[in-house]
């Protein structure tokens, strides 16, 4: 295929005569750059396992290890602060572009390290949390300038809220009705001041695989 078309320059108009070898999508054109260049990703935040990207939604896969967490629960038993143990904590952070989207935020359990998309999550037994993941977040405030800094705002700010009996029945009282260890809060910090691993023993209710939770289409 071939177009013709007049140039100027100064005094002088030149008749073009140009040939078209092949035409592509530009989707595709640019799919194939990335191909060659690879993927790049954006800085991760600390303890990130996997990244996902779809379109304008980037979701990041943090992991924590197991440990003993002191946090403030409150209207649950007596007192507020509290020394308990956790599994490994999974939190899938998602950002529609530079902003946190809370909907889609998840957290989980897992009693060994993640592997891959196929790995099953657990329900975590935590207040303020529904059954698939989606965290009640409240007030809390995230703060960065990248999505990496974000991410492990959020994380830091979830540990630091306040917890209290907000939708227990979703995943605490379920739990508690299962798993003597968890029964109460007293209960879980005894367990923990014993035996600071004992929630990777316990089979927590399943949640789904990992996957099911990220934005199709998308990249890993």
């Amino acid at each position: 295929m071939e177009k013709k078309y007049l140039k100027i320059e100064g005094d002088a108009v030149h008749l073009v005569t140009e040939r078209i070898e092949r035409t592509v999508l530009l989707d595709d054109f640019l799919g194939e750059i990335q191909k060659e260049r690879g993927f790049i990703s954006p800085i991760l935040p600390q303890g990130c396992r996997m990244f996902h990207q779809s379109g304008t939604r980037t979701t990041f896969v943090v992991e924590q290890n197991p440990q003993v967490r002191q946090l403030t629960w409150r209207k649950m038993d007596n007192g507020d602060a509290w020394k308990l143990a956790f599994p490994y904590v999974v939190f899938l952070i998602s950002f529609s572009c530079d902003a946190i989207d809370t909907g889609a935020t998840r957290i989980f359990y897992r009693t060994s390290p993640l592997g891959n998309g196929d790995e099953k999550l657990q329900r975590s037994n935590l207040c303020n949390v529904y059954q698939d993941g989606h965290a009640c977040t409240g007030d809390m405030r995230v703060s960065g300038a990248t999505l990496a800094q974000k991410a492990e705002s959020f994380v830091t700010e979830f540990w630091k809220s306040n917890f209290n009996s907000d939708l227990s029945d979703n995943n605490f009282n379920p739990a508690a009705n299962r798993f003597p260890q968890v029964k109460n809060l007293s209960a879980w910090q005894a367990e923990s001041m014993k035996n600071p691993l004992f929630p990777l023993g316990i089979q927590w209710f399943e949640a789904g695989q990992l996957a099911d939770f990220l934005p199709k289409g998308g990249r890993s």
